[in-house]
């Protein structure tokens, strides 16, 4: 099971829903049509809530990493190990800032194609507000199913948020719980 994707795709979902404020929408992404459909409150854009565009770098650091289900003789060096820290450099285009949350995930799951990794997902009880971040989604998988939970802060210039992931698939179970910290370091380049 690879943890890393999966780590990429549940900071991917909680970044993408930025776009919608306190809301009863839900947002829906299926990798193989490249359909994206909003129900629900309209939501609003990343300029709205004060995001400001920029270069942005983020730190994912993984916390805790358990994995259940595992036959008893599996090799030790088969089972996931929890990775060091990921960072990530990317800019936030004006462009990109003034989309809602429906063309950010065609742009995330343009980058999940181009991965090969497919993907159905919903994300549900998204909010943005007042500077705290709730929200949660849930993934079909091609080999299970994948639910992550993220809460958090976030202002103009930053964002810190903690994740959980689980991902089930047969008689595995994977929980990975992460700490993200994203701030602008400056403009695009």
């Amino acid at each position: 099971m690879r943890t890393t994707p999966l780590i990429i795709v549940a900071t991917a979902f909680a970044l993408t829903a930025c776009g919608q404020k306190t809301s009863t929408s839900t947002t829906t992404i299926n990798s193989e049509t490249g359909t994206v459909t909003t129900t629900g409150d309209a939501p609003t854009t990343a300029t709205s809530l004060g995001l400001q565009p920029g270069k942005w770098e983020s730190t994912t650091t993984t916390l805790e990493l358990t994995t259940t289900g595992m036959p008893a003789n599996m090799p030790k060096e088969m089972i996931p190990q929890k990775p060091a820290p990921q960072t990530v450099t990317a800019c936030l285009t004006p462009e990109q800032a003034s989309k809602g949350p429906g063309e950010l995930l065609q742009d995330a799951l343009a980058k999940l194609k181009a991965a090969k990794f497919k993907v159905d997902c919903s994300i549900t009880n998204s909010t943005f507000a007042g500077g705290k971040i709730l929200s949660e989604a849930s993934c079909q998988l091609p080999t299970g199913t994948m639910t992550t939970k993220t809460s958090g802060t976030y202002s103009a210039t930053e964002a810190t948020y903690d994740s959980e992931a689980s991902v089930k698939g047969g008689p595995i179970t994977s929980v990975t719980k992460t700490h993200t910290v994203s701030h602008r370091v400056g403009e695009c380049s």
